[in-house]
């Protein structure tokens, strides 16, 4: 069901940004759901809201597996398309001591994973003319795509929640935040772009890890302390987690949002998500076969090439 045709009390929240796979590899081949945007998304659908993924992706193994698994998550797929000349990003996780780290890069061939892919500009206005405004629009990567929804969003009443992964295209990066009601970001990223929020206007808020939060509204910084985390499991997903925390509960709130209240719930949700492995608490998906065939793309381009020669 598209979320057009749900009742006008439902609260909605279209996504977009870095869609991909996260893999885990340890024996055998086991997959979910990766990317903030996708995981942001699904979290809000398991907390009763009805998500929208918006973007493309490639038709390959990856491509096909992350919008079946968006599917059975109860995540809207109207708005992401899977195009044959496209490669779904991949990230694999791998084990640190008691955290995680992450592989941009075949681990059988070394060849390196697609990065994200920006769809066109005239996409998002055919999706502007195919879905009625969001309650909330969250992106977390810049791209004339991503601007012109937030854009286009605003203006109809949306809420436009941005999460940089860092500073991009400085011009693009700037019409992001202009056009944002809330930009959330880490500390560890902040030097890559603090210098160009804005003074006011934009609430900000920073999480600083096990020290808590901070958050700026009407120019005005507030410390909110960090909720504890009694056995750290798996910090993974847990900024996610967080910021669909904070979407949740500021349209739970009555009266006018109330951004702390909001902050807090948000970072609880971020702290229970690092008592399990990887960024949900069930387990991933088994794959069969080895992870060439269904990722490496050295192995996905000879497949494609060999297609087309047989077409011609």
């Amino acid at each position: 069901m598209n979320y057009s045709e749900l009742p006008a009390r439902s609260r909605t929240v279209v996504t977009s940004g870095f869609a991909a796979v996260d893999v885990m590899i340890n024996g055998s081949v086991c997959a979910s759901p990766g990317g903030t945007a996708v995981n942001v998304a699904a979290i809000l659908a398991r907390l009763g809201w009805h998500s929208e993924v918006a973007g493309t992706i490639g038709t390959d193994p990856a491509g096909h597996f992350l919008a079946e698994s968006l599917e059975a998550d109860g995540v809207g797929t109207h708005s992401l398309r899977l195009f044959d000349q496209w490669t779904t990003p991949i990230v694999v996780q791998e084990r640190r001591r008691d955290d995680h780290a992450w592989r941009f890069a075949c681990p059988a061939c070394g060849a390196r994973f697609a990065k994200h892919r920006p769809s066109e500009v005239a996409y998002a206005a055919a999706i502007v003319q195919q879905l009625p405004a969001p309650d909330v629009f969250f992106f977390d990567r810049v791209s004339l795509f991503t601007i012109e929804l937030a854009r286009r969003w605003k203006e109809a009443g949306s809420l436009v929640f941005f999460e940089p992964a860092g500073l991009g295209r400085p011009a693009l990066f700037d019409r992001a935040v202009e056009v944002s009601d809330v930009v959330k970001y880490s500390a560890e990223r902040a030097p890559a772009f603090a210098d160009r929020l804005p003074a006011d206007l934009t609430t900000l808020i920073e999480t600083l890890g096990p020290a808590g939060a901070r958050i700026r509204v009407d120019g005005v910084w507030t410390d909110v302390p960090g909720h504890p985390v009694p056995a750290l499991v798996d910090s993974a997903g847990a900024g996610d987690w967080t910021s669909a925390g904070i979407i949740d509960a500021l349209f739970t709130s009555d009266g006018q949002p109330d951004w702390e209240r909001a902050l807090i719930a948000g970072q609880r949700l971020g702290a229970d998500a690092c008592s399990w492995q990887g960024v949900r608490p069930e387990a991933a998906t088994h794959i069969a076969g080895d992870f060439e065939s269904f990722g490496c793309p050295r192995k996905l381009s000879e497949r494609r090439a060999s297609a087309q020669m047989s077409v011609r």
